[in-house]
């Protein structure tokens, strides 16, 4: 069997459809399709992540690049670090969908997603070493950096250049998923007051009644707390959902033109 590249890399029921012998080939068909001699893979806290993150990772190595292990962190800081290093990535991950799925988006080098003209060469490398497998020796060095959490918390304040969120309540849900290890020290560390919610992941939890795609726990802790705002994540972190003080939804339009705004007040709008 092989899975298609949909919106945002390929997904599917964990150990039924997304199996470890096709994440392997993927993992083997990205090395030889993108060229990288790094890759730096994540994951989000869906019980088979760490089994189909082990099982990518062999596959890339098994093609003679390197693996660079980051574990459990958002899909941005994949994406930021591939950046940041010029190498090749993937998230472990089915975003949103209940934890019995799982998926794997893959980056290019420096972190960008991949064009369509990328994915079809992905598809029929995928589809060729499903009919003939290949031998998984590694040949590639896998390890761990276990700085990249702290990495990633770096670059998200340095963001802000030298401005605070002292003064700001502010209530998190985590959706039980890839921002619980962090998203409350980037805040407190920007300087607000936070409060979080579901960010205790049991790898059958994430998404599970909370997060983006059910803010209505969120919305009734903001109202409770007397916060100023709440963001509620998806499971992998890289969408968000915000809540004002009166506990409605914010528009993401709004959001877009909030951030559009502010770019443009600093002089850096393109």
């Amino acid at each position: 069997m092989t899975l298609k590249f949909g919106t945002d890399g390929v997904r599917g029921v964990a150990d039924e459809e997304l199996t470890v012998d096709l994440v392997t080939n993927l993992g083997r068909a990205a090395a030889r399709v993108l060229g990288a001699r790094t890759f730096i893979v994540g994951r989000d806290t869906r019980q088979s992540g760490p089994h189909l993150q082990h099982a990518f990772s062999r596959g890339v190595a098994a093609e003679g690049a390197d693996v660079v292990d980051i574990g459990v962190l958002p899909t941005p800081a994949v994406a930021g670090l591939c950046a940041a290093r010029g190498a090749a990535g993937a998230v472990v991950s089915a975003s949103h969908n209940p934890w019995t799925d799982n998926g794997v988006k893959v980056f290019a080098p420096g972190g960008s997603k991949l064009s369509d003209a990328v994915e079809e060469r992905l598809e029929a490398e995928l589809a060729a070493l499903v009919e003939t497998p290949a031998s998984t020796a590694a040949t590639g060095h896998i390890s761990v950096d276990a700085g990249a959490p702290g990495w990633y918390v770096t670059q998200l304040l340095q963001s802000l250049a030298g401005r605070s969120l002292e003064g700001l309540h502010v209530v998190l849900d985590c959706a039980n998923g890839a921002s619980s290890p962090v998203a409350e020290r980037v805040f407190t560390e920007a300087g607000a007051r936070v409060e979080v919610i579901h960010a205790d992941p049991d790898g059958t939890n994430i998404n599970r009644d909370c997060g983006s795609t059910h803010p209505d726990d969120l919305q009734k802790a903001v109202v409770a707390a007397g916060a100023d705002a709440g963001l509620a994540f998806d499971g992998d972190a890289d969408r968000v959902v915000a809540v004002d003080n009166t506990g409605a939804l914010v528009d993401g339009d709004r959001l877009i033109a909030l951030c559009a705004l502010d770019r443009r007040d600093r002089g850096v709008l393109t």
